[in-house]
């Protein structure tokens, strides 16, 4: 994509002394087109008419608590293809799986899945501790044949790596509708599209049924809100995958989740976020 007129600014925040990802991932609530990480650095990109009074309150109010300081700029002409793929590398995920974008290098020996993707931004890419997780998670189950439902797909990386390793059907909802044109692009460069069906909007839109496996990489207040009907959705011996809850908050996912009948199979921590794998 190129954008022919100065109508961007990037937000240029030092982040020496601070947690990049967790600040990457609060600014995630916000419509920012990109992100680019250079050492302490961090470099958001967001349209001037997203600019609300709210977010820079928000920056403002997060200053010297999740980073040192910040700048914002217009930006200027450019070409920003060339931004995103200057700010993305490829992720390996231990042997299991390896993300790369179109414009990297061919295939790499050694691992068992090797996904291709359209960098747009860095969350839902492997690089993110939660999709990390969650891929890490997901080499532990046997997915031959199973029916899957990955709620928040997000990128819809999770959904393509469960097509690629033997799903039967993979069912990708999410509200937001970049989300879903995003999945459904990431499913074709990866051939799977036959195997996934990516819907905008929640668990109303999922087809009725129950599922082997289900995916939830969101965020804790969502589970919470709809674990009873997640779990009403699971088949018996089934397994539901939980992240995008923080260390911070495993107090109010106890409090708010009940994990009952569901065994606890493993809780996996990465960058201050939780990953969650339980069993039905």
């Amino acid at each position: 994509m190129s954008i022919s007129n100065p109508e961007y600014f990037a937000m240029t925040f030092d982040m020496e002394g601070y947690d990049n990802e967790i600040w990457m991932a609060m600014l995630s609530d916000w419509p920012f087109e990109a992100f680019h990480e250079d050492g302490n650095t961090i470099i958001a990109y967001i349209l001037k008419h997203d600019i609300t009074q709210d977010l820079l309150e928000s920056v403002n109010e997060a200053k010297g608590i999740r980073f040192r300081e910040y700048e914002m700029d217009v930006v200027p002409d450019q070409n920003w293809n060339a931004v995103w793929e200057s700010s993305f590398n490829p992720v390996a995920v231990d042997d299991y799986c390896y993300i790369r974008a179109g414009f990297h290098a061919g295939s790499t020996e050694g691992f068992k899945h090797e996904v291709i993707i359209a960098p747009k931004m860095a969350f839902g890419t492997g690089h993110h501790a939660t999709t990390y997780m969650m891929l890490q998670a997901m080499s532990k189950l046997d997915f031959q044949g199973k029916r899957v439902l990955d709620f928040g797909c997000g990128t819809g990386i999770l959904s393509v790596v469960a097509a690629m390793e033997g799903a039967a059907e993979v069912i990708g909802v999410d509200t937001q509708p970049e989300a879903k044109e995003n999945s459904i692009e990431h499913s074709i460069l990866n051939y799977v599209e036959h195997l996934c069906d990516f819907r905008e909007g929640g668990l109303e839109v999922a087809d009725p049924g129950l599922y082997d496996i289900i995916l939830a990489n969101i965020n804790v207040t969502v589970i919470a809100k709809h674990f009873e009907e997640l779990k009403a959705m699971l088949q018996p011996a089934g397994y539901i995958l939980l992240s995008g809850i923080m260390t911070y908050d495993r107090g109010y996912m106890e409090q708010h989740i009940s994990f009952p009948p569901l065994e606890v199979v493993e809780i996996n921590e990465r960058n201050e976020w939780l990953q969650v794998t339980l069993k039905k």
